[in-house]
């Protein structure tokens, strides 16, 4: 059985029912942002650090200063896990906590310069990839993907919450693609 055959059926058997276009360009899109995500990810490492970690630092950067408890909605994942992702970076100098000024007993984890050096180089170097990437493909497939980036980005904003339970793993819940030039995912 396909994987689009398997999708397709899996949202026919679970509530909301989506139409059989949406299924299939589900089934056909999943894989792909998957693989490419992989691909990248694989290809220009952050060295020394999980995915998890590399996820939490980027959420850092991208609505921090935040107070674990957000971090760990933002990233879907329990507190002990947030807990513990943050106190590996601390080791590794890429984030710093400080007492949060609206309530002396919370903290708020934020990136060092280190830190958003280490996003920064590693968001470039993935970038110089997708480029090569690229420039291998023709006019027509760059402009069909520079087209898709903005319906990408709006899906993105819906951020639908990840299944019951996800939090439970030393990873985010749902995988987040979004990557803008100094975000290093």
């Amino acid at each position: 059985m396909s994987d689009k055959t398997v999708t397709a059926q899996a949202s026919q058997s679970t509530a909301p029912r989506f139409s059989s276009d949406e299924a299939v360009l589900a089934a056909d899109l999943r894989p792909v942002l998957l693989r490419l995500n992989n691909l990248v990810r694989r290809r220009v490492p952050s060295v020394e650090l999980t995915p998890a970690q590399s996820t939490a630092l980027t959420t850092v950067l991208d609505h921090g200063p935040l107070r674990m408890g957000e971090l760990a909605e933002r990233e879907q994942i329990r507190m002990p896990t947030a807990t513990a992702i943050i106190r590996r970076v601390e080791k590794l100098g890429l984030v710093q906590r400080r007492p949060d000024p609206d309530d002396g007993r919370a903290v708020l984890v934020e990136l060092t310069a280190s830190g958003r050096e280490r996003l920064g180089h590693v968001a470039r170097e993935r970038n110089v990839l997708l480029a090569a990437l690229l420039e291998q493909l023709t006019d027509g497939d760059r402009q069909a993907i520079a087209a898709s980036v903005p319906a990408l980005n709006a899906m993105l904003a819906l951020d639908l919450p990840g299944p019951a339970g996800a939090g439970d793993t030393d990873g985010p819940g749902t995988p987040h693609f979004q990557e803008s030039e100094t975000h290093a995912r």
